[in-house]
């Protein structure tokens, strides 16, 4: 009779050869699936975290476009213009009073007393005038709270030529202001007093003129007519 072999399991059994477990069909299912679920994991939180930080950018943007933005000041010039010192009245008899220009242009800067003549007088100066320069101001004296005399000084000027000594030639006496305004432009510098029924002004040019450094020209009126002029370092 032909002995009977042992088969090939009864044998690994008999010798005790088992399969390790990494041999085993399930062993490797397992890891499979624990493959397949931590990408199917690391993909969800993956993509969990961008839709976190996406959300938060668009958070961040929504809220930034929320605040309103700041209007930017607009830069615009202020103080006392020339038409306001033109309106000043001045007159020893019935010129505007301090109170009235106090309400206009607001408290005076400085205040001077001072007697002339062995009459008292006061002196106001204010100093925000519209396009003027470092240093410009407006100077009113008073007699009897009546203005007599006015200055304003410091005006800025944009001029199209400079004032040449062939121009301060051409201003004769007996010109009107308007006259004189035509030939070298407008002042930098006005003063005007009225005393007695009689009144003087002078204007005065310190910028764009053809000259040496600090040269100017000034030109006096009596009652609104040249009655002299002077000038230094014109060419």
């Amino acid at each position: 009779m032909d002995k009977k072999y042992p088969s090939r399991s009864e044998y690994r059994r008999s010798n005790g050869l088992k399969k390790s477990f990494y041999q085993r069909w399930w062993f490797w299912i397992i890891i499979i699936l624990l493959i397949v679920g931590g990408s199917a994991g690391g993909y969800y939180l993956y993509s969990h975290s961008q839709e976190k930080n996406t959300s938060n950018v668009q958070k961040k943007t929504t809220t930034s476009k929320a605040k309103p933005k700041k209007k930017k000041k607009s830069v615009t010039s202020s103080g006392i213009t020339l038409k306001q010192y033109n309106s000043i009245y001045i007159s020893d008899k019935d010129g505007l009073s301090l109170d009235i220009l106090t309400k206009f242009f607001g408290k005076s800067k400085t205040s001077t007393v001072s007697k002339v003549n062995d009459k008292q007088t006061n002196m106001e100066t204010w100093s925000k005038i519209a396009n003027g320069t470092k240093g410009s101001k407006l100077v009113v004296q008073f007699y009897n709270d009546h203005a007599i005399e006015k200055t304003i000084s410091g005006l800025t000027v944009n001029r199209n030529s400079k004032i040449t000594l062939a121009d301060y030639a051409k201003i004769d006496n007996d010109q009107t202001t308007d006259q004189v305004t035509q030939t070298l432009g407008k002042p930098n510098y006005y003063s005007e007093t009225n005393v007695d029924g009689t009144t003087n002004t002078t204007y005065k040019y310190t910028t764009g003129l053809d000259g040496e450094d600090g040269a100017n020209c000034t030109i006096n009126f009596t009652n609104g007519n040249v009655s002299g002029k002077s000038q230094t370092g014109l060419k």
